[in-house]
């Protein structure tokens, strides 16, 4: 016999998709991703639904603050006791009173995440569009607007509450979380882990661009040009994950094309260069590294000083 504890578990473990449809949410395809779930309600309410790796559901509410498990979800919307919520959820395990039947059918299973999926989904759902400008990456790192709201990086950029710049992650199951950057200051999303920071591919590419920061990849964008060419950023040394990540990034370029390894002309950058080319080795590719002249300069230091040269050359007699 399974003790009350076990009986909780089992709870947890209800598809809390499911149970979220059969309160009049709706599975929501575009947003959702191999490891995410968006539900929304008709009242505007809207979840984010994961797995984690002990086979438990957890959301995140991500128009409130409410967040947790199945139990956590119905606690916050009925203010019942535990004791009720076993009630409620019994017929959801097959037991007494009798099983529900026709249950809400969904079109994919959620891949268990060791990261908190639902969180980053959430958090990155909150945040706004950059807007028809940003200071920060305008003015303090000299990104063109031209650049920012090319068709390429169309939502790939984000602004939250504080106007930190955020850079969205993926992996192969999807948004696995978001680079953050402002003056002085650089961060990953709670709960996230890295992947790669991405243009959106376009069928005439033909050059795989590797940066170290989503900062180098727009510079680099914006020094050496955006057409043929899709980019990517690892947030610095990368994992096995990001490895692969690599490795299915290159196989889904078009045939025939190459990989720019765009790092910083330091120790860091050239280490990265070649943990880089290990991890491509296995696709057999054609690697060229691209280092600014400079020692010790990175991409956005090339930008920022064409910049001034440029300012120069336009204020000259």
């Amino acid at each position: 016999m399974r003790s009350r504890a076990d009986e909780l578990e089992d709870m947890k473990r209800i598809d809390l998709r499911q149970y979220a449809a059969s309160r009049g949410f709706v599975f929501d395809r575009r947003h959702s991703s191999r490891s995410s779930a968006v539900m929304r309600h008709p009242n505007g309410d809207k979840l984010i639904v994961a797995k984690n790796s002990q086979g438990q559901y957890v959301y995140f509410n991500a128009v409130g603050d409410d967040n947790g498990t199945i139990i956590d979800l119905i606690q916050s919307r009925d203010r019942v006791s535990l004791g009720e919520v076993r009630k409620l959820l019994r017929p959801w395990l097959g037991r007494d009173p009798a099983p529900l039947r026709d249950l809400p059918t969904l079109p994919i299973d959620l891949q268990p995440s060791e990261h908190n999926t639902a969180q980053v989904l959430a958090d990155w759902m909150k945040a706004r569009p950059i807007g028809p400008t940003h200071s920060y990456l305008e003015v303090e790192r000299r990104i063109p607007v031209e650049v920012l709201h090319d068709p390429i990086f169309r939502d790939r950029i984000r602004r939250d509450d504080r106007h930190n710049a955020l850079f969205s992650h993926f992996n192969q199951a999807g948004l696995c979380g978001f680079e953050i950057k402002n003056r002085s200051w650089t961060g990953f999303s709670p709960g996230g882990i890295k992947g790669l920071a991405c243009s959106r591919p376009r069928p005439d590419d033909r050059e795989m661009v590797v940066c170290e920061t989503a900062i180098d990849m727009l510079s680099y964008a914006a020094l050496k040009g955006i057409p043929g060419r899709r980019f990517f950023s690892t947030a610095g040394q990368i994992s096995p994950m990001q490895a692969e990540c690599l490795r299915s990034a290159f196989r889904n370029m078009p045939p025939g094309s190459t990989v720019i390894l765009a790092f910083d002309h330091d120790d860091g950058g050239r280490t990265l260069a070649v943990q880089v080319r290990d991890a491509l080795g296995p696709t057999g590719c054609a690697i060229t590294e691209d280092f600014p002249q400079q020692p010790g300069a990175d991409w956005n230091d090339v930008l920022q000083n064409h910049g001034e040269t440029m300012s120069r050359i336009s204020a000259s007699p």
